[in-house]
């Protein structure tokens, strides 16, 4: 069974017709990501390389709640299997992934971390504790992309908060369906991505060619508004320009050059992870991808309120990823009050951290302010910030940063 188990497209269309006003605000986004992808341009542009200057971005983490909905024992995954995907999806978002070598050469340079995270939520909608996982029996034998899976009322769990967690179910999907992700602008319940149980993760049901995880990273990139790389038409457009035009999708684990669609002379970017190859022959998200998926989180977008969730309790560190910088000075350093209207108190429980530079960037990336540390504490005026969410890199490295909300 190849990835064609996707089914985002028919279940979009399915939400069309449901809901006549939802064209509209996809259309509302659509034209919203334009406007803050000529912005990224702009704020970039200069560099040797401006589109792939990737220091001009912070680390955003997504607090996550995983709804396994189960009919048998055999379709309740373990925490294990759970926490496998996690990973799976840090490394991937984050360029990570060892099998970023396969990567042709003619295409390796394509490759971006898109500076994303995710986290299990360890705080629920009610201010309780949670690890995040949520199970739920069910009498329904298999569940099919009509979004039954997503209400309790129809052998479902409902969902969380969208505007403060991503949620995913994870379940045992009809007719070989692997997954299928909801359309930014859709409605708050129906917001989220379904999962096949035999294609999470990366042990314990995990079926081959589908168990490295990439069916959830695949979706989720729908979730982030990624279209399918051959824009789900002959020679389509994914509204992406970093990515060559194909004919269709591909399937299985290919290599060499395949043309279609006049794309030479490299041709299809079967690697990539909108595309439908096998979880074993997929590698990347490209810049062009990561600007996409990081408009909807520009104020205003679709996911901004994403930024200010109470998912995860303050303090939550994922750890560093395989091949990822420690977290340094970021763990001995810390901002309060946080949110803050007036000025910010930085206070450092190291003073190793004296001397390091604090550069503070906005959410479309533009470096606002600079300063040092000076002492174990010290005071930093903000009044000249409007308020938002802003990004405190320390010495220069954006994956070690401190987010900071003005009010």
């Amino acid at each position: 069974m190849a990835q064609q188990g996707c089914r985002t497209v028919d279940y979009k269309q399915d939400l069309l017709r449901r809901d006549p006003e939802l064209a509209a605000r996809v259309m509302d986004i659509e034209r919203f990501t334009r406007q803050q992808q000529k912005n990224s341009s702009t704020i970039t542009t200069g560099t040797t390389n401006a589109a792939h200057n990737e220091n001009n971005f912070s680390v955003i983490t997504i607090p996550v709640v995983v709804h396994i909905v189960y009919n048998n024992a055999g379709q309740n995954i373990s925490d294990a299997q759970v926490q496998s995907q996690i990973a799976v999806l840090n490394r991937d978002y984050g360029k990570q992934n060892s099998d970023t070598s396969r990567i042709p050469s003619y295409y390796r340079e394509l490759a971006a971390d898109c500076g994303i995270r995710f986290a299990l939520a360890n705080v629920d909608t009610n201010g309780g504790t949670t690890t995040g996982i949520v199970r739920r029996h069910t009498s329904q034998p298999q569940f099919n992309y009509d979004d039954a899976v997503k209400f309790t009322s129809k052998g479902g769990d409902d969902g969380w908060d969208r505007d403060r967690y991503l949620n995913i179910w994870v379940t045992n999907l009809s007719s070989g369906v692997l997954g299928y992700s909801s359309v930014p602008g859709c409605a708050k319940p129906n917001d989220g991505v379904v999962i096949s149980y035999t294609a999470f993760g990366t042990m314990g049901t995990a079926t081959a060619p589908f168990n490295l995880g990439r069916t959830a990273t695949h979706e989720i990139g729908h979730w982030l508004n990624l279209i399918h790389i051959w824009g789900d038409t002959d020679c389509g457009d994914d509204y992406v320009d970093d990515t060559p035009q194909q004919s269709a999708a591909t399937h299985g684990n290919p290599g060499g050059v395949i043309i279609s669609c006049g794309n030479t002379p490299y041709g299809n970017l079967y690697m990539d992870y909108m595309d439908f190859t096998d979880d074993a022959g997929m590698h990347l998200f490209t810049y062009g991808q990561r600007d996409r998926i990081r408009a909807l989180f520009a104020p205003g977008g679709f996911r901004y309120a994403l930024l200010s969730s109470t998912g995860l309790a303050p303090g939550t560190t994922i750890g560093p990823l395989p091949g990822e910088p420690s977290s340094g000075g970021r763990a001995t350093i810390r901002l309060q009050p946080n949110p803050v209207i007036g000025p910010v108190w930085i206070i450092s429980s190291d003073a190793s951290n004296t001397g390091a530079v604090l550069d503070i960037f906005n959410m479309v990336g533009q470096k606002v302010m600079t300063t040092r540390i000076t002492g174990a504490s010290f005071q930093m005026d903000l009044s000249s910030l409007p308020r938002g969410l802003y990004f405190i890199h320390v010495n220069g490295d954006s994956k070690n940063s401190l987010k900071l909300v003005k009010m």
